[in-house]
C-alpha cells in the first residue's frame, strides 16, 4: 500500500506539473506581467563630469514595483538637438557598471538599468527564504525597465523617435519581454540588439557550468522554464516591431548552440546576424578585445540603421 500511495502521489505531481506547463503555454505572457507606471517621482544624485560626459544616478520611486535605479550618461555640454536614447541591459549589477565600457559614444543619451536582484543568488541556506521576494522582483523587471524608458523619453533632451534597446548576455534574455511590455504600453523601440543570448531559460541553466553540482542543473531546468514562462524571450519576439541585430559567439560555452539557434530563429525580420570568434562576452582583461569588437559592431549597425548619428 505504501508503494502504491507513493506511485499515486508521484503521478499526481507529474500531472500537476504538466497541467501548469500547458496552462502557462496557452496564456498570453503579458497577462502575467505587471504594467509600467508613468510620471514617477525621481531623485537624482549629484552628477559626475568626466571625459565630456555627465553621469548621474536616478532613482524612480514606484510604490508598487519598488524603486527603479538607472544611470544616465549625457554629453557635456548638451547639444542643441535632441538625443537618441540607448537603453543598455548588461550583465548583473548596476546600470553604471554596464555602461562604463561604452566610451566616446557621441551625441547620445545612454541609460543603464540597475538589476533589482543580487549578483550572487545563493549565499547560504537563508537564500531559500528570499526566493518569493526574488521571484517578484524578476517578474517586475519588464515593467520597471519600461517605466525607465518612458521616463527617459519624457526628458527635454530626448529624441522620442529614436529609442534603441541593447541587451548583452543576461540583458539579451530580458530585452524581448521588456520591449513587448513597452510597446504594448505605447512606446516605440525602433532598434534592438540581442547579444550572446539563448532560449529557453532551462536549457541555459542545464548547460551552465557555474551551477553545481551537475544534478542540480538537471533538476532546476524544467522548474525554471515553468516559473519564468512569462519572461521567456521566444514568447515575446514574434510580436515585436523594429529592426534587430543578433550577435553570437561561435564557441560560446555558456550558451549552447541549440539555444542560440532557437533565439536567433525567433527574432523577427528585418534582422542582421553577426557571429564573433571565441567564447561568451565578458569584461575581464582576457575578453576586453572581444568586448570592443562587439561595441564597435553595435555602433556601426546603429549608425547604418539611423538609430544614432554617425560619429
Amino acid at each position: 500500500m505504501t508503494r502504491r500511495a507513493a506511485i499515486a502521489v508521484f503521478l499526481l505531481l507529474i500531472g500537476a506539473i504538466g497541467a501548469v506547463i500547458a496552462w502557462q503555454a496557452g496564456r498570453d505572457p503579458l497577462s502575467s506581467l505587471p504594467r509600467p507606471h508613468h510620471g514617477l517621482a525621481a531623485d537624482r544624485a549629484p552628477p559626475v563630469l568626466a571625459g565630456g560626459r555627465r553621469l548621474e544616478h536616478v532613482v524612480l520611486h514606484d510604490g508598487t514595483r519598488g524603486d527603479i535605479g538607472i544611470s544616465v550618461s549625457l554629453p557635456d555640454p548638451l547639444p542643441t538637438g535632441k538625443l537618441p536614447i540607448l537603453v543598455v541591459l548588461g550583465g548583473l549589477g548596476t546600470g553604471e557598471s554596464n555602461i562604463r565600457y561604452l566610451t566616446d559614444p557621441g551625441d547620445v543619451a545612454i541609460v543603464g538599468y540597475d538589476w533589482p536582484m543580487p549578483v550572487r543568488f545563493y549565499d547560504g541556506p537563508a537564500s531559500f527564504f528570499r526566493l518569493a521576494k526574488l521571484y517578484r522582483r524578476l517578474m517586475a523587471i519588464p515593467a520597471q525597465a519600461s517605466s525607465a524608458i518612458d521616463w527617459a523619453a519624457d526628458q527635454p533632451w530626448a529624441d522620442r523617435g529614436r529609442i534603441s534597446l541593447l541587451g548583452f548576455s543576461l540583458g539579451a534574455l530580458a530585452a524581448p519581454a521588456i520591449e513587448d511590455v513597452a510597446e504594448r504600453d505605447g512606446q516605440t523601440i525602433g532598434w534592438t540588439i540581442l547579444a550572446y543570448g539563448g532560449a529557453p531559460f532551462g536549457a541555459l541553466v542545464a548547460a551552465n557550468p557555474h551551477v553545481r553540482p551537475g544534478w542540480v542543473r538537471a533538476l532546476l531546468a524544467p522548474i525554471i522554464d515553468v516559473l519564468l514562462a512569462p519572461l521567456q524571450p521566444t514568447r515575446h519576439l514574434a510580436g515585436l516591431s523594429g529592426r534587430f541585430l543578433v550577435l553570437e559567439g561561435d564557441d560560446d560555452t555558456l550558451i549552447p548552440a541549440a539555444a542560440r539557434a532557437r533565439l536567433r530563429d525567433a527574432v523577427p525580420q528585418p534582422k542582421t546576424i553577426w557571429t564573433f570568434d571565441g567564447d561568451h562576452i565578458g569584461v575581464g582583461p582576457d575578453k576586453r578585445a572581444l568586448l570592443q569588437q562587439i561595441i564597435a559592431r553595435s555602433r556601426t549597425w546603429l549608425a547604418e540603421q539611423g538609430a544614432i548619428d554617425p560619429s
